[in-house]
């Protein structure tokens, strides 16, 4: 038997471009013809069962597009920002989410800036919020963002009511979640990454929670 084929990132990126454009293609013509479909049916049960399908059928197209921009290398495109803003930015980020996080929001920044692609900053919040979204438990989660010497700490801290262990997170098309591909952490790592930013995850039995903390060099 041969061995499982040891193929670079790059090319299984480049693949994964061009699968779900030719996919996204198919699903452009049957959006075009549901919306002629939807022109010729009359009765209502028809024009609802039409409507459904054109949501399904946009809505995979969105997935499509999404996976295709997480396996692609960042590229990022940075200018400085007041550290306040990416923090407004990330609690923007849980209106997004299709079961958005209760959390408590504790800003206690001054007016520092950091140097960050502000789009890829706000979908790497996005993929912790999300996690955290999924993966909550009972109690007050946690968002805060402060000032340690030359860097800024973003936190987030995730009540849990058992221990885990976080040093094995991250890896990817690591998941046994349906729905879910394991990309949405390893995404985020390296678009903190590209903005020059380091993550950390640690489990703190003391408190029986989960703290996830950004840290961001401040422009000098």
């Amino acid at each position: 038997m041969d061995p499982e084929p040891d193929i670079p990132w790059e090319r299984f990126a480049a693949f994964v471009r061009l699968h779900t454009h030719d996919v996204r293609n198919g699903l452009n013509c049957l959006e075009l013809e549901s919306s002629l479909l939807q022109e010729l049916v009359a009765d209502e049960e028809g024009l609802a069962c039409v409507a459904r399908v054109r949501d399904q059928v946009r809505a995979l197209g969105a997935q499509m597009r999404e996976l295709s921009a997480l396996v692609q290398n960042p590229k990022p495109s940075m200018a400085p920002l007041a550290a306040r803003d990416l923090f407004l930015i990330w609690k923007e980020q849980q209106a997004s989410l299709p079961h958005p996080l209760a959390a408590q929001w504790v800003d206690e920044l001054g007016a520092e800036e950091v140097n960050v692609d502000t789009g890829m900053m706000a979908s790497a919040f996005r993929a912790l919020l999300g996690n955290a979204a999924i993966f909550s438990h009972p109690g007050t989660t946690t968002a805060s963002a402060r000032r340690d010497g030359d860097e800024v700490i973003f936190e987030l801290r995730e009540p849990k009511t058992d221990a885990l262990d976080p040093s094995a997170w991250g890896g990817a098309l690591a998941t046994t979640r349906r729905g879910g591909y394991g990309l949405g952490l390893w995404s985020a790592r390296r678009l903190l990454a590209a903005n020059h930013a380091r993550i950390e995850q640690r489990y703190v039995a003391s408190e029986g929670a989960l703290v996830t903390r950004i840290f961001l060099p401040v422009c000098k």
